[in-house]
């Protein structure tokens, strides 16, 4: 037999758990399972499933931009190790050749800016990623606060109709009592008529 949206709903539920979710579909209509109440809770729940999956997400922008940031420490390390090995070089010929790598040194010292300049961006992007990270960690966290809220007023609200609906129904209960009670004593008084006529 193929699973209603019902079943689906109920999966991963315990059996106390299921049982109450049926009661609770029972008092909101006669209905068939693939209902609107069904739908409605159906629908709250992937909202919720798929708000779960945020922090996991935020989680994994985090790890990403720590695997950039480790390649960005790996890549500065390598330069200034080249610059180092470089400045080494060069010290050791300038002792011979002093003319010669003047020339070399400027050369060098105009690498080196363009170097520096590149580490210079390579930290400003960094600092880029990393505040749209922090930036997009407090959005998500707001945003998950504010659905809590909806979530508990939506919940408060539900609770106030059901307590209605409950009210109503115990009230009709009563006047259908006294409208039976009527009715018989009615029926009786007309059955005593007849009977001692």
């Amino acid at each position: 037999m193929e699973d209603t949206d019902f079943d689906l709903l109920c999966k991963g539920l315990s059996a106390d758990e299921a049982k109450r979710m049926r009661k609770i579909l029972a008092e909101w209509c006669d209905g068939d399972e693939d209902g609107f109440p069904v739908q409605l809770v159906m629908l709250t729940r992937a909202q919720w499933r798929a708000a779960a999956l945020v922090p996991q997400a935020v989680n994994e922008s985090r790890k990403l931009i720590e695997v950039h940031l480790a390649e960005y420490r790996r890549q500065t390390a390598e330069l200034i190790a080249n610059l180092s090995a470089v400045g080494e070089e060069q010290t050791g010929e300038l002792d011979n050749i002093v003319k010669v790598h003047t020339e070399s040194l400027n050369q060098a010292s105009g690498s080196l800016r363009s170097q520096l300049k590149e580490i210079g961006a390579a930290a400003m992007d960094i600092r880029r990623h990393l505040d749209d990270g922090v930036s997009a960690h407090h959005r998500v966290k707001n945003d998950l606060k504010t659905a809590g809220e909806k979530f508990q007023k939506t919940c408060e609200d539900l609770d106030g109709r059901i307590a209605g609906l409950q009210i109503r129904r115990d009230w009709l209960a009563l006047l259908g009592l006294i409208a039976v009670g009527i009715v018989i004593g009615f029926v009786g008084s007309v059955v005593l008529a007849f009977k001692y006529r």
